[in-house]
């Protein structure tokens, strides 16, 4: 068997090659019209191939598709419809594969992780959410907030939530003017500065 030339570019191309190894015997003679030939067939047929077998991780055949950090730019897409992803076009790729996730939201939709991260893509990075469950002792309450000045989409927030929100939860969401506690540490120097700006917990909280 002669040896794959270095013309071929495609594993596609080699494995042809390879396989029709009996009729290589005078192709560098000719210069390699045959190795040419397979791996222009190889071109057509590589992306193809490369997603239909395993690859040198272990990952199985196919198994790209269903995976958003593995998945071709030009599959991912059509991969978010099928994970039930609601998104913009105008979201980065890497935005994209990020909200996809391990599970896509088609999956876990209506669970506390996924309210979170719905609510956390409008709010500027590092904003606050409230998240309370059995709000008020009721087990079918919900309440949700965000801080006016980390909310970047409020209508959309409350789009993203109705879409999300299991029937039969009451949900409750609101802008609150106010600071996290994070927000609140960055900006007061020490605790007796605080004392003596806030009367009590009472104004701090509210």
């Amino acid at each position: 068997m002669s040896p794959t030339p270095a013309a071929v570019t495609t594993q596609v191309g080699a494995d042809l090659y390879d396989a029709l190894g009996p009729l290589t015997y005078a192709d560098a003679q000719l210069g390699w019209p045959l190795a040419n030939y397979l791996d222009a067939l190889g071109l057509i047929l590589e992306e193809t191939a490369q997603l239909v077998r395993a690859d040198d991780a272990g990952n199985d055949g196919w198994s790209a598709f269903a995976d958003p950090q593995r998945c071709p730019s030009a599959y991912l897409y059509t991969l978010a419809q099928w994970a039930g992803v609601r998104h913009a076009r105008r979201m980065s790729q890497t935005d994209l594969r990020a909200l996809i996730g391990p599970h896509g939201p088609g999956l876990w939709r209506g669970t506390r992780a996924a309210l979170i991260a719905t609510v956390a893509r409008y709010l500027a990075p590092g904003g606050t959410i409230y998240f309370e469950e059995r709000a008020d002792g009721d087990p079918y309450k919900l309440r949700i907030f965000t801080y006016v000045q980390d909310t970047l989409d409020e209508a959309a927030i409350q789009r993203e939530l109705a879409l999300q929100v299991p029937a039969g939860l009451l949900l409750t969401y609101r802008l609150q003017t106010g600071r996290s506690y994070a927000v609140l540490r960055s900006s007061v120097a020490s605790y007796a500065v605080m004392r003596a700006t806030f009367p009590s917990y009472g104004a701090v909280h509210t």
